[in-house]
């Protein structure tokens, strides 16, 4: 696309030489040649300084809310960068013809999506979204990422508050939308767990006229959800209530898949903990079937598919002692999740706050840590101001630490100390602010230096 055509879409000035772009971008530091830098001010920083940079990097050219005359990059000033880079990528998303797959849900939303591409990119080049680029922000870079070689495209769309989702599945237009779930997170932004499970359906707002529309049959919006699309194709999925994707004689990670509508049926061994991750391989089954895939093709690739980093991820720290990193993010339901997969043996949960829980969080937390105690751990492992209620509600074996060091120091002190023949298995979770990535570097570093000695 040219900055000339892009300008027009946006509505904005374009000043400067015309050029051919491919791509975008808004932080200088994952800028790449050719790409356009969208440049806007921020509380904490005002990216119409970094012009300069992004020339350096190779940027086409940049969107500015702002002219910048000390650059010698072509801009094009619009009224606000934010909006003109939603405008562009609908246009992008819309000149390109391949299958467009989306996805929401409160939790495993970047599980399914990894579910989706490992079986899709068995026979297709797959888009799909990298690291967190999941909002009104990263969700449309991820579009500008489209080329002609792409067939397919796995879009992850999050929320923290109404009509965000609806903002962005007007903009990706998907072939296939999926909702995953709903659950008790980001409260603060959606008031109460019906709030979310409403933003949640906003994704079908966007569904291409033929498109299909997947659903958790095991949710209980499930029937709400199923009347939001009634004039559309769907596909349900579950374990517990019938549904046209099935798990049966599920027994670890391995289980029975029914295809209903490919009449197939077919063992999988997963390489992911956990009944919800089974679940999530109905969901990815769903899409890819809604998508054309086999069930060859479903199997392979749900069963190639190894954990991602912070999601339920087994790491071995000595002979009888697995550490279970699962500290990506937490909610409660991710955590009660985390807990159920961790179901034999000794068992310790290290927990860091679960934040925007709204006016409710005290009694949330206090209640995860009474299902944790009620599962069988036997020790919790507490930081921040809200698990002193986890600690509560866990009651003997749970101890409140004021800072990651001296949970950290305790924690190896402990483990060093363990020598019962029982595996002991140490669950890792907490919201991503509590930085609880910390502890899970930290024991591999020590590991590591044991293995040295």
């Amino acid at each position: 696309m040219k900055l000339s055509d892009a300008a027009k879409i946006m509505n904005g000035e374009l000043i400067g030489q015309d050029a051919y772009f491919f791509g975008g971008a808004s932080d200088t530091r994952k800028l790449k040649p050719g790409e356009l830098f969208f440049a806007w001010k921020g509380d904490r920083f005002d990216a119409h300084d970094y012009l300069e940079s992004a020339e350096l990097k190779g940027a086409i050219g940049a969107v500015v809310e702002r002219f910048v005359p000390s650059a010698q990059i072509a801009q094009i000033v619009v009224k606000d960068s934010q909006k003109a880079l939603g405008k562009i990528a609908k246009a992008w998303r819309k000149e390109w013809q391949g299958t467009m797959i989306a996805l929401t849900g409160s939790n495993g939303k970047t599980t399914l999506k990894e579910m989706i591409t490992s079986i899709l990119s068995l026979n297709h080049d797959v888009l799909a979204t990298e690291s967190n680029y999941n909002n009104h922000v990263g969700c449309p870079l991820m579009l500008l990422r489209l080329n002609k070689h792409h067939t397919h495209a796995v879009i992850e769309m999050g929320a923290n508050h109404p009509h965000e989702i609806e903002y962005l599945t007007k903009i990706v237009k998907p072939d296939i939308a999926i909702l995953n779930n709903a659950g008790a997170c980001h409260l603060e932004g959606f008031g109460s767990l019906e709030g979310v499970a409403e933003a949640k359906a906003e994704i079908f707002l966007g569904l291409a006229e033929e498109g299909t529309a997947i659903i958790n049959a095991d949710d209980a919006f499930a029937e709400k959800w199923l009347q939001d699309v009634i004039d559309f194709k769907s596909l349900t999925f579950g374990i517990k209530s019938t549904a046209d994707v099935m798990a049966h004689q599920i027994e670890g990670r391995s289980f029975e898949l029914e295809l209903k509508p490919l009449k197939e049926k077919r063992k999988i061994e997963l390489q992911l903990l956990g009944r919800h991750n089974i679940l999530n391989a109905l969901a990815a089954s769903a899409a890819a079937v809604a998508a054309g895939e086999s069930i060859d093709t479903i199997q392979k690739g749900l069963e190639r598919l190894e954990a991602v980093q912070g999601r339920l991820q087994v790491v071995k720290l000595k002979e009888n002692v697995q550490l279970v990193n699962d500290a990506y993010n937490a909610n409660p339901n991710s955590l009660k999740a985390g807990i159920d997969a961790c179901n034999a043996g000794t068992r310790w949960l290290v927990l860091g706050d679960m934040r925007e829980l709204g006016k409710e969080e005290i009694a949330i937390h206090r209640e995860c840590g009474h299902y944790a105690k009620e599962a069988g751990f036997s020790q919790l492992f507490a930081l921040g101001e809200l698990t002193k209620a986890s600690v509560e509600g866990f009651g003997d074996g749970a101890i409140s630490f004021p800072d990651h060091q001296s949970l950290l120091d305790t924690l190896k002190e402990a483990i060093a100390a363990y020598e019962d023949s029982a595996l002991l298995t140490i669950l890792l979770k907490g919201s991503n602010s509590m930085n609880m990535q910390y502890f899970y570097e930290a024991l591999l570093r020590e590991r590591e230096y044991r293995d040295d000695e």
